[in-house]
C-alpha cells in the first residue's frame, strides 16, 4: 500500500499538488526586516503587510494571501504532538521564520482565560519556542541574524502590531457598516428593478469587504510571518520535516552519500513504536521496514492533498507499470474543474481504452475530527464496467411514471453504475435518497425505515464491494432476497404501495441474475402464477398446483376483500395480520374471518371460485418462506374483480 501511494504522489507535479489548497482562516501579517551594515536584521514595525482571510468571502484569495499561504506551508508542523509546543501545543508553526496560534490564546481569549493560574500563558512560551526552532539553523550566525525576530515575541512587541491593525479594521468596520445600512435604507425606496439589483450588487460587496476586517473569532488563526525568502522557509522546514515525518527518530539512520535518511512510516500510523505489542518480539530486528525522508515527504504532501478536493473519492491508483493510466486519470480530474468522480473517471477510460480496467487500488478516505481516515484500500485486479448483455427491469406490477399518467419505462442497465442506481440503491437507501457507504451510522436518516436501515447496516460495504470493486461474489441470492424484502416490509408499514411493486418488479426482474445456479426465472413463474388463477377462474382442470400457486392465489384474494374495506387507513395494516401467519391454518382462518366481515358486500364470482380454492388447501409448509408469492397476489392486476368491475 505504502509504495503504490507513494508512486502515485511522485506523478503529480508540484502545481497540482497544491491546487484547492486555500490560507489559513484568519489574520496573515508579514513583517519586513532591514539587514543593518554588520549583517544584522531589524524589523520594521511601521510598515508591514497584513490582510484578513474568511472562506466566507467569494473572490479568490489575494496574491498577498496566496504567498502567505506558501509560507505557512513550508512553516506548519506535521500534527499538533509534533510542534515546538508540548505540551499545550497551542502555536502550530515550526520555524523560527513564522509563528501562528489562534485568537483564543491571545488575552481576553476563552484558552487565556481558561489557562490562567493553571499553565503558563502564550507569551511565556515563545522563549521555548524559538529555542527548539533555532535549532533548524546549521549554525550559531544564522541565529544571531534572526534574533530580532525572537525578541519581537518574547518581548510582547507583536501584540502592539496586533493592536495598530485592530483599531485600523475597526475604523474601517465603522465606515462598511454605516455604508450599509445607507445602502439598505436606498433600497427600500427605490422601485425600479435594475436600480435594486444594482444597489443589492453594492450591500453584498459591502458583506464581503466586511469579512475583511471582522473581529477575529476565537478559532482563527493569527500568524506572523518574517519576510525572508520562500527558499529559506523550505530549506529550513526541511530539516524539521526530515526528523518528524518519521514516527519516531529512535530507528532514523544517518544520512548516506545522497543525504537519504531512512526511518519508520509516521503516514496514517503505519508503525507505532510507542506499542511494543505490535513489534515482532521474537524477531532479530527491530522494524520489519523503513521509508526514506523523500518518500515520507511524498507521503506527507498526500496526506495534506486530501483535504483539498482536488482527487476524485474513492481514488485509483494504478500499479506503477500502467502509469500511463494515472497520468489519464489526473488529466480526466483536471479537465472536469475537479467535478468528475470516480463513476465518471471510470467510464471515460473505458471510453478511451474501449476494454475493462484492470490492476489497480482502490482508496475511499473521509475527511474527520481527528483528520484523515482511511475507510477502504483493496486491490482490483480487473472491474468489469459494462456488461455483456444488457439487464433489463420489466414493469411486471404496472406502475407509472412518477407524476404521469404513462407506464413506467426502465431504461437498459448496461454498465455497473446504471446496476447501482437502478437495482440496489433502491433497496438500502436513506429517506433522503441516498447511500453513504462508509459514514457513520446515522439512525435518523432512516427514520421510520427500520429494516431498510438493517439492511443497509448489514450489507452497505458488500454492495460498495459489488459495485465499485467488481466483486460480484458479495451480494448472492439471499442477500438481494433480504435486502428487497426488508425495504418492501418497511414500504408495507407506510403504504407505499408504489415502492413495494417498484422493488418486486427488481426482485423478479433480476432473481436470475442474483441465483444464476437455480436456473429459475421468475418473470415466466409470475405468469404462471396469473394463468393458475385464470384457470382456476374458468373452472378448468387444474394441474401442477404447488405451494407457490396457493400462495399467490391468496394474495389475489386478500387483495380482493381487503378492496372492500372502507377505512381511511392508507396504510397496509390490515395486511400485516398475514404475513405474520406462519401456518396455513391460521392464515386462512384470517382469510375467513375478513370475508366474515365484509360478507354483506357483493363478491365477484371470480372472488368466490378461487376462494373456495383458497380455503381448501392444505399445506405444511412454512408460509413465511412464500412471502414474495403472497405479496405478488396482492399487488399484481387483480383477476377476481368482474369483467365490467374494476379496481
Amino acid at each position: 500500500m505504502i509504495k503504490e501511494l507513494i508512486n502515485f504522489t511522485k506523478s503529480l507535479d508540484e502545481e497540482f499538488k497544491n491546487l484547492g489548497s486555500v490560507p489559513k482562516e484568519g489574520l496573515h501579517i508579514l513583517i519586513k526586516n532591514i539587514v543593518n551594515e554588520n549583517g544584522g536584521v531589524s524589523l520594521d514595525l511601521e510598515n508591514f503587510y497584513h490582510e484578513q482571510y474568511s472562506r466566507k468571502q467569494k473572490s479568490e484569495p489575494s496574491d498577498f494571501l496566496n504567498y502567505c499561504k506558501l509560507l505557512h506551508q513550508n512553516a506548519w508542523c506535521i500534527d499538533t504532538n509534533k510542534c515546538f509546543d508540548l505540551p499545550i501545543k497551542a502555536i502550530h508553526t515550526c520555524s523560527p521564520f513564522a509563528v501562528g496560534f489562534k485568537r483564543e490564546h491571545l488575552e481576553g481569549g476563552e484558552k487565556y482565560t481558561e489557562n490562567q493560574g493553571k499553565k503558563k500563558q502564550i507569551y511565556e512560551r515563545f522563549e521555548e519556542y524559538f529555542n527548539k526552532a533555532f535549532t533548524l539553523f546549521e549554525n550559531e550566525e544564522d541565529k544571531e541574524k534572526y534574533v530580532q525576530f525572537k525578541h519581537f515575541f518574547t518581548h510582547n512587541e507583536f501584540s502592539k502590531v496586533l493592536l495598530k491593525i485592530e483599531n485600523e479594521y475597526a475604523m474601517i468596520r465603522s465606515h462598511l457598516e454605516e455604508k450599509g445600512e445607507q445602502l439598505k435604507k436606498e433600497l427600500k425606496e427605490i422601485n425600479d428593478k435594475a436600480q435594486k439589483e444594482a444597489v443589492k450588487e453594492k450591500i453584498t460587496h459591502t458583506e464581503q469587504e466586511l469579512l475583511k476586517v471582522k473581529p477575529l473569532e476565537e478559532g482563527s488563526y493569527v500568524i506572523l510571518y518574517l519576510d525572508v525568502a520562500l527558499e529559506l522557509y523550505k530549506s529550513v522546514h526541511k530539516k524539521y520535516l526530515d526528523d518528524k515525518l518519521f514516527n519516531t527518530d529512535k530507528y532514523n539512520t544517518t544520512p548516506n552519500n545522497e543525504g537519504l535518511i531512512f526511518g519508520t512510516n509516521n503516514f496514517m500510523n503505519g508503525f507505532n513504536s510507542n506499542m511494543p505489542f505490535l513489534m515482532h518480539q521474537t524477531a532479530s530486528f527491530d522494524i520489519s521496514g523503513r521509508i526514506s525522508n523523500i518518500e515520507a515527504k511524498l507521503l506527507n504532501d498526500l496526506k495534506n492533498m486530501f483535504p483539498n478536493k482536488t482527487l476524485p473519492n474513492p481514488l485509483p491508483i494504478f500499479i506503477y507499470q500502467n502509469e500511463m493510466l494515472q497520468d489519464r486519470v489526473i488529466s480526466i480530474f483536471r479537465e472536469s474543474g475537479f467535478k468528475f468522480g470516480y463513476k465518471e473517471i471510470i467510464q471515460k477510460l473505458v471510453e478511451d481504452t474501449e476494454s475493462d480496467i484492470a490492476n489497480y487500488y482502490l482508496l475511499f478516505w473521509q475527511n474527520s475530527m481527528d483528520g484523515i481516515v482511511f475507510k477502504d484500500f483493496d486491490f482490483v485486479s480487473r472491474f468489469e464496467y459494462k456488461f455483456k448483455q444488457p439487464v433489463i427491469i420489466q414493469n411486471l406490477f404496472e406502475i407509472k411514471e412518477k407524476g404521469g399518467k404513462a407506464d413506467k419505462h426502465y431504461p437498459l442497465i448496461k454498465n455497473i453504475f446504471d446496476f447501482e442506481q437502478q437495482a440496489l440503491k433502491p433497496l438500502i437507501q436513506s429517506k433522503y435518497l441516498r447511500v453513504d457507504y462508509f459514514g457513520d451510522l446515522n439512525k435518523e436518516d432512516y427514520a421510520k425505515l427500520d429494516m431498510t436501515f438493517g439492511s443497509y447496516s448489514k450489507y452497505r460495504k458488500a454492495v460498495y464491494d459489488f459495485v465499485y470493486k467488481s466483486q460480484r461474489n458479495t451480494i448472492d441470492g439471499n442477500v438481494f432476497y433480504e435486502m428487497v424484502f426488508n425495504s418492501i416490509s418497511d414500504d408495507i408499514k407506510h403504504g407505499n404501495g408504489y415502492g413495494i411493486k417498484e422493488k418486486l418488479n427488481i426482485w423478479y426482474s433480476l432473481y436470475e441474475y442474483f441465483n444464476p445456479k437455480q436456473k429459475i426465472n421468475m418473470v415466466n413463474k409470475l405468469k404462471e402464477y396469473q394463468d393458475f388463477v385464470s384457470a382456476i377462474i374458468a373452472e378448468e382442470q387444474l394441474n401442477d398446483i404447488t405451494d407457490e400457486k396457493f400462495a399467490f392465489a391468496a394474495g389475489q384474494v386478500i387483495e380482493y376483500i381487503l378492496s372492500k374495506s372502507k377505512s381511511a387507513d392508507s396504510s397496509y395494516n390490515l395486511l400485516e395480520p398475514y404475513l405474520q401467519q406462519s401456518r396455513c391454518v391460521e392464515f386462512k382462518k384470517n382469510i375467513a374471518n375478513d370475508f366474515g366481515r365484509y360478507k354483506h358486500e357483493n363478491f365477484s364470482r371470480n372472488f368466490e371460485r378461487v376462494a373456495a380454492f383458497v380455503l381448501s388447501y392444505e399445506t405444511d409448509a412454512n408460509l413465511k418462506h412464500l412471502l414474495p408469492q403472497i405479496l405478488s397476489g396482492v399487488f399484481s392486476k387483480n383477476q377476481l374483480f368482474s369483467s365490467n368491475s374494476s379496481k
